[in-house]
């Protein structure tokens, strides 16, 4: 699934100031793109306005033929349900849920959804934290149970926040290597500071490089 980005420009809502106005970018349908820079500059903004969660305030972005600006917040909810695959830095896993129930919750309604969390969960080396609480676990292994969750629902576009942030060397190609080798080949968007990245993206994108005065 294409995702095209026009001309976009996000000013903070309190001060008014901008924030950034990016180039034109196109990323066409199983792409997959390192967008690499410095904290503060708006890579993560720019991750959620591809999702939808918030809208450009000037600009446009489309996904697939859809102009995001022209959706209610309803059908833009119901476009990432059914398209998007999200691994945020906050992680958003439900503690209280164990492993396998966090990964399910990708796949509610669906009639092997127990089958597609479990080899998820296999897939990153996590199917013996299956039956434990998110809360007991460390940072790195909610980190790998977020990922995991993107795996099971197999989406048409992957955006991830950070997500080998903190892992070890061994991890963190775990998490790249399954988030690249997804089948079906849907469009992948990971936006990272880990420079051991670079050399798995055939495109690598200075956010600078995008920003335009």
């Amino acid at each position: 699934m294409n995702v095209r980005l026009g001309a976009l420009s996000v000013y903070l809502p309190e001060s008014r100031r901008l924030l950034f106005r990016l180039r034109p970018k196109e990323i066409v349908s199983g792409t997959q793109v390192l967008i690499q820079g410095p904290s503060g500059t708006g890579k993560t903004t720019l991750l959620h306005l591809m999702a939808g969660l918030f809208l450009p305030s000037e600009g446009y972005v489309f996904v697939g033929e859809q102009n995001l600006s022209f959706l209610s917040d309803e059908a833009r909810g119901r476009l990432r349900r059914q398209n998007f695959g999200i691994v945020f830095q906050s992680l958003n896993l439900l503690p209280h849920l164990t492993a396998l129930e966090n990964v399910m919750l990708s796949l509610r309604g669906h009639a092997e959804a127990k089958t597609k969390a479990t080899t998820a969960l296999s897939q990153l080396g996590m199917e013996s934290f299956a039956g434990q609480r998110t809360a007991q676990l460390s940072l790195g292994e909610q980190q790998r149970i977020a990922v995991a969750r993107v795996l099971a629902a197999t989406p048409s576009v992957v955006l991830a926040d950070e997500p080998t942030s903190g892992l070890d060397e061994v991890n963190a190609t775990a998490v790249i290597s399954a988030l690249l080798d997804l089948p079906k080949k849907p469009t992948v968007v990971v936006v990272s500071h880990d420079h051991r990245l670079r050399d798995r993206f055939k495109e690598v994108v200075d956010f600078q490089d995008l920003v335009t005065s």
